[in-house]
């Protein structure tokens, strides 16, 4: 069942506290399509209240990783970034000519990952162990029950939710174990076979 997310503001948005600008406002973005009144991968999951509660944490995780002066004083206070000695200040007319060292280019964050074809339980699983992720690791960022990432795992189609309930699952897993999450999730979709109805 998926709940309310919660956590720090990167935990929220579902990215490093690395991430570039770019890629938070990729993760803002899919957010909000994800917990937005007409998704149908959380459809009857949340209740509006929960659905408007998510949207809000959304919004006020985005309005402060896009700034970057808020962003660092945010960092500094949740210890993934030192204070600086000086933030760089806006640019005013200077008297002279000053010298300002320039600051070192940010470090990369880690590009999200693509399995080779076929992406079946087997592939994420060995994914997720050499990553060193439990699934419990997992179950506690996506909310998603342990049963169901196993079953997902051991390919035990006939135990997974519906479709569209599984996708989003399966979105889930990818970004908590640095998978790119549409591919992923559209490659095992793909193998997935329901029973015939009789």
């Amino acid at each position: 069942m998926v709940a309310v997310i919660a956590g720090n503001h990167y935990e929220v948005l579902g990215i490093d506290a690395r991430a570039s600008p770019d890629q938070v406002e990729r993760a803002y973005r899919f957010c909000l399509e994800m917990y937005g009144d007409s998704s149908l991968a959380i459809y009857s999951l949340l209740e509006p209240d929960e659905q408007r509660r998510a949207r809000s944490r959304i919004q006020e995780a985005y309005e402060i990783l896009r700034d970057p002066f808020r962003r660092h004083d945010y960092d500094v206070s949740q210890g993934f970034a030192r204070p600086a000695t000086s933030m760089p200040a806006p640019s005013r007319p200077a008297a002279g000519p000053v010298a300002v060292p320039a600051p070192p280019p940010p470090a990369r964050p880690p590009v999200p990952q693509a399995l080779e074809e076929p992406v079946d339980g087997g592939a994420l699983r060995r994914f997720r162990e050499q990553r060193g992720i439990s699934l419990k690791d997992i179950a506690a960022r996506t909310k998603i029950g342990v049963r169901y990432l196993e079953y997902i795992e051991a390919d035990r189609h006939a135990q997974l939710p519906a479709a569209v309930y599984l996708r989003g699952f399966l979105l889930e897993y990818a970004r908590a174990t640095g998978l790119e999450p549409l591919r992923t999730a559209e490659a095992y979709m793909s193998r997935v076979r329901r029973p015939k109805e009789s």
